[in-house]
This record gives structure tokens, C-alpha cells and sequence, in this order.
């Protein structure tokens, strides 16, 4: 209904019962199709908003964010951290649990989502203004934001929503399916997935002596379009693979809750289900720190209604990379455990080798199960592959695939040394130099296509390989695809698994998720 010319008590009252967050006001309709519109059939008032300050309070609609200024902000409480360009102050939701870990400062400084703009960086408002108890009032097409009946003095206390599980309209084969996504790219495509709990992990944090970096600070158009889709969101937080880092904020408890805080403060401005630890490469002499800090974190996560899951190596005796892993500890800690079952050989490695055989992944897997319960476990999966290339030369394969020379045949090598004794003594004269790239599966089927004669399937290994002969060199490559990674998948209800995990979103062909995935993880 449309009320015209009305009285300015009438706005007032308005304004008086206004909901926060969610109510929209107007202060006139443009068109007779809007009327009809169930979307725009609210009170269309006068505006409440004297017009010398609505300059101030203007939304800037950029197509994607709702932009304003710190200046408008501060009336909600929302003020600029002078110690730490870009963030702001905030209070954490009371939270009795949460106190026992923290105590009982719930202060906490982060980072906005904003934009650049003629007069700076603008902060967006479109996806956190509701956890911020932020209204506006829509003028036409113009927006505004509503201050408060009186400006808020002391920091804005941020407000919780109840995380909900995504709506799925099949139950999946797996309990869980979570991509890593490194680059968090607004503009890729979103695949659909209806599995029990489609799952994201943005690569978007990363520790520091002064507490957590954004690694992308402008994160709520993504999660956005992700959570539209169904799936939750648990940002992975990582260690920069840096002993060093890890042990200086470990080993600070202040440091460490004030870690947990941010943490918590980002999960409630931008709604997300929970969080994916990444800390790799961590001295064992820190062994019981990382442990501590894992359950510290869990116990507030969990008191603030987030799930918690952590990458944890396949078992061996490497200290730094396996062995700082107190799996058992850790698996009462956490509420899913990956299992990174790849890098069977890694790159560093002197000798060409396999990324994930499936023998090796299912001792890893039994390994794992010895010390966490089967259900937490989710079997990390690659989809990548290494560019084993041994050069006689000393120069590596040409980077583009077109270039790369065609394979000859062992007589062919022979007639070209002489003999085969010759081309031994050769060969034996100069030790070949090991060159190793990494190979994504998109990318694969080009190589494979170029070498197919020479592909040939190991059962034992449950994949391809391919070891070929070129002219200056010699190239290895244990191939991951489709059917290497469906040998893989039945080895989660065999084990009883709790679902399925890959490294990364980006690394799949084009058809993966109208093939490979829609059969195989739904």
C-alpha cells in the first residue's frame, strides 16, 4: 500500500518499529509494476533522513557491493582502528563457554570487505550490515543508511546467526565433499553438488606475529555466490609452512587468543560454517603447542556453533611433516580430520615417483584409523599429477606442450649412439638432471593424447603411467583421472569414511563435474 503526502509523526513511528537489518523503507513508488511486486509492497513513508546529512549516509550501489563511508559507520559504533589500517572495532557475541578460553575481553579489531573508489576504500555493507544491526532506507533507487535513534559510543557488538546446514535435494553417496580453493576467483563457475554437506574452503587466511591476514579482503561477493549454491563455507587458515612463524605464535597465549578471537569475529561477519586448519611443516618441538591451540580454538569454535577441521599427512617418520601430529589428541579436538593422501613422492624428491597410488592411500588411511575415529576421516584426494622429466642435456622440457619433442623408439636411441653399450657409457659419463613440474588434471589429457601409445594402465597402482623416451631425455608420469580417483573414492564406505576432500578447485577438466563428479560424489 502507498501512502502519499503523510504526516511526520507517522515517519517517525515509522522509524520507531523499524526491525534492524532487514526492514526497507521508501519514500515513494516509481512504477505501477513495483506495486505489484510482492518485494516492494512495504510502507512507503516519507524519508526519516534530514536531508542535510543523507550526503553522508548515501549507499553506493557498484552492481556487486553496497559501499559507504567509515564516516556513516560511525554511528553504528563501527570505528576505524587507528593501530591497524583498514580494520575496525568490534565486540564478540557473549558467549559463557567462550569466556573460558578467552576470557572476558570479547574486543576484537577486522577487516571490512570494501572496494576502491574516487574517495578511497569504501567499505561494503550488502553482506554484513545484518550481523552489524545496519538498516536503510530505500529513496526510489537511491539507498541510504538509517542511523540509529542515537549514535553508539562504544564498539559494535557483532550479531550471530544460527549457522544452517545447506539445503540438499539428494542425499550423496558421501557424507562430505570439500574443494580447496587457492584462488577465489568471483568469476569462476560454480559447480552444483548435492551431496549430504557441500563444503568450500577459501585459502583465505594466514597466520602473522600481529594475528591473521586476509590473503583476500574483499571475500562477500564469493561466499555470496557459494553459499547461494548450497554449499557452507570453512575458510582454510594457514601457517605459511614456516616453523619459525608457527613456534612465535604458538607460544604466545595472548598472541594465540587474540588469533582465536579474529577468527571467530570474520565467521560471524561473513556466516561461515566453520574453518579448515592448514599448519604444515611445524617444528616437533612444538608438537604440544599446535595441539593446545587446536583444542583452545575447537572449544570456542564449537561454543560459537563452528565446525573444525584440520590437514594432517598421511603417518611416517618425518618430525616436522608427520610426526607433529598428535592424531589421537587432536581427533577428539576436531570434528573432521583431512587425510592429505597425496605427494607420495613430492617434488623435492631425487627420484621420479607417484603422487597418490592407491595402495599407498589406503595404508595411509589404515595408519590414520589407528589413532581417529573412521567418521571424522575425509580422504583428501589430488588433482594434480608431476612432470617427471630426466635430461640428458641438462635442459628442462620447453612449458609449452606443442614443443615438447615426440617420443622415440629404444632402436632409434641405439642407432643414434652407436650401440646400446655406447649410449650407456654415455650416459653413465653424465648423470641426467631431474627437472619436475606439476601437471593438473585439465591439463593432462593434452599430454596424455600427444604420448598415448606409450600410456598404459597399472592395476597394481590403480592408475596410468607413462614412461616414454625422448630425444634428450627421458619422461615419467603417474597419471591421476577419473578412474584412478574412482578406485580412490570406494575406499570411503569400505573404511566408512566420513566423505571426500580435493586439492583444488581449478586443477579439474571442464567435463569433471558433469562426469567424475556427478556420478561418483553424488
Amino acid at each position: 500500500m502507498v501512502y502519499k503526502g503523510i504526516a511526520k509523526k507517522l515517519a517517525l513511528l515509522a522509524v520507531l518499529v523499524m526491525t534492524t537489518g532487514n526492514a526497507v523503507w521508501a519514500a515513494q513508488s516509481d512504477s505501477a509494476g513495483k506495486e505489484a511486486d510482492p518485494a516492494f509492497s512495504v510502507p512507503v513513508v516519507q524519508n526519516p533522513i534530514k536531508s542535510g546529512t543523507i550526503k553522508d549516509l548515501q549507499i553506493v550501489d557498484d552492481g556487486q557491493r553496497w559501499l559507504v563511508t567509515d564516516k556513516a559507520l560511525e554511528q553504528y559504533g563501527v570505528y576505524a582502528n587507528p593501530d591497524k589500517e583498514g580494520q575496525y572495532w568490534f565486540r564478540l557475541p557473549q558467549n559463557a563457554t567462550a569466556e573460558k578460553v578467552l576470557g572476558q575481553d570479547r574486543n576484537v579489531s577486522l577487516t571490512l570487505p570494501g572496494a576502491k573508489s574516487k574517495e578511497g576504500r569504501n567499505i561494503s555493507i550488502g553482506r554484513i550490515r545484518r550481523f552489524l544491526g545496519i538498516s536503510y532506507v530505500l529513496d526510489g533507487e537511491t539507498k541510504s543508511l538509517l542511523p540509529p535513534a542515537k549514535a553508539k559510543r562504544t564498539a559494535a557488538e557483532l550479531k550471530q546467526s544460527v549457522p544452517s546446514a545447506p539445503e540438499i535435494t539428494k542425499k550423496g553417496n558421501l557424507g562430505m565433499v570439500l574443494f580447496w580453493d587457492p584462488v577465489m576467483d568471483e568469476k569462476s563457475p560454480i559447480p552444483e553438488l548435492k551431496t549430504k554437506q557441500p563444503v568450500l574452503s577459501p585459502c583465505a587466511f594466514r597466520l602473522s606475529s600481529k594475528g591473521i591476514v586476509l590473503r583476500n579482503p574483499d571475500l562477500d561477493t564469493l561466499i555470496t555466490s557459494w553459499q547461494e549454491k548450497g554449499y557452507a563455507i570453512w575458510p582454510l587458515v594457514d601457517n605459511d609452512f614456516s616453523p619459525k612463524l608457527t613456534h612465535e605464535v604458538l607460544s604466545q597465549p595472548n598472541l594465540r587468543k587474540q588469533l582465536i578471537k579474529e577468527l571467530i569475529g570474520y565467521s560471524i561477519l561473513y556466516d561461515f560454517a566453520g574453518y579448515n586448519i592448514d599448519f604444515e611443516n611445524v617444528n616437533y618441538s612444538d608438537r604440544d603447542l599446535l595441539t593446545q591451540f587446536v583444542r583452545e580454538f575447537s572449544d570456542v569454535a564449537h561454543a560459537y556453533g563452528l565446525k573444525v577441521s584440520m590437514d594432517v599427512t598421511a603417518p611416517s617418520d618425518s618430525p616436522n611433516w608427520s610426526m607433529v601430529y598428535n592424531r589421537q589428541a587432536l581427533g577428539k579436538s576436531l570434528d573432521y580430520v583431512m587425510l592429505m593422501a597425496y605427494d607420495q613422492v613430492g617434488r623435492t624428491s631425487p627420484v621420479a615417483g607417484p603422487t597418490a597410488t592407491l595402495p599407498w592411500v589406503e595404508t595411509s588411511i589404515k595408519n590414520t584409523l589407528q589413532s581417529v575415529p573412521a567418521e571424522k576421516v575425509i580422504l583428501g584426494m589430488p588433482l594434480y599429477m608431476r612432470v617427471w622429466y630426466e635430461a640428458a642435456n641438462g635442459k628442462d622440457l620447453p612449458k609449452d606442450l606443442a614443443d615438447w619433442p615426440a617420443a622415440v623408439t629404444e632402436t632409434a636411441v641405439e642407432a643414434g649412439n652407436g650401440t646400446k653399450q655406447a649410449a650407456a657409457a654415455k650416459a653413465a659419463a653424465k648423470k641426467p638432471k631431474l627437472f619436475v613440474r606439476t601437471l593438473t588434471l585439465a591439463d593432462s589429457q593434452a599430454v596424455r593424447n600427444k604420448y598415448k601409445s606409450s600410456v598404459v594402465w597399472d592395476n597394481a597402482l590403480g592408475l596410468y603411467k607413462l614412461d616414454v623416451q625422448l630425444p634428450e631425455g627421458r619422461l615419467k608420469i603417474w597419471f591421476e583421472d577419473d578412474k584412478s580417483l574412482k578406485e580412490k573414492v570406494k575406499l570411503i564406505p569400505q573404511y566408512h569414511l566420513g566423505g571426500a576432500s580435493f586439492w583444488r578447485k581449478g586443477f579439474e577438466p571442464a567435463n569433471f563435474w558433469q562426469g567424475f563428479a556427478k556420478h561418483e560424489l553424488t
